[in-house]
């Protein structure tokens, strides 16, 4: 009963489709076809170039203006979802963080960046950092074997 119901109800949809496609003959399609293409064709490349282009520009932006912010800079330590991190490079696509706890790189996209829950812990009126950068005398690597 349901399948009979379906298969007509297909039918009707399928002839109505038809009957209306043959009120245009082949030559009036095309006349509009090249109508709207001679005259619009333009706004149609330069929509199809935007959406193309849209998301690497975005990604750009995003990177200069986490480069240009103060908030995080190249060597700060750094709390990610908990787990401790040092920021190793803030490009204009991706920043890199070197994870302390696996000794492991991660690259994220800077579109990414606002979906992560960063920490960063403050020095206490202006006194010592909470961790000596990589640059500081003080600074010991425990991962590396040097001698």
């Amino acid at each position: 009963m349901e399948t009979q119901l379906f298969n007509n109800l297909t039918n009707l949809l399928n002839t109505n489709a038809l009957n209306q496609l043959e009120f245009f003959d082949k030559s009036q399609a095309e006349n509009i076809a090249k109508t709207l293409f001679s005259e619009y064709g333009w706004l149609f490349a330069v929509g199809v170039a935007v959406i193309l282009v849209k998301d690497v520009m975005m990604n750009f932006a995003k990177g200069i203006l986490i480069f240009y912010g103060s908030h995080f800079n190249n060597d700060d330590i750094i709390y990610i979802s908990g787990r401790q991190a040092r920021i190793v490079r803030v490009g204009l696509t991706t920043t890199t963080f070197y994870m302390t706890d696996r000794k492991t790189k991660m690259v994220v996209p800077n579109e990414q960046l606002k979906e992560l829950t960063i920490e960063k812990t403050l020095p206490l009126n202006g006194g010592s950092p909470y961790l000596p950068k990589g640059n500081d005398p003080e600074f010991e690597d425990k991962g590396s074997n040097k001698k």
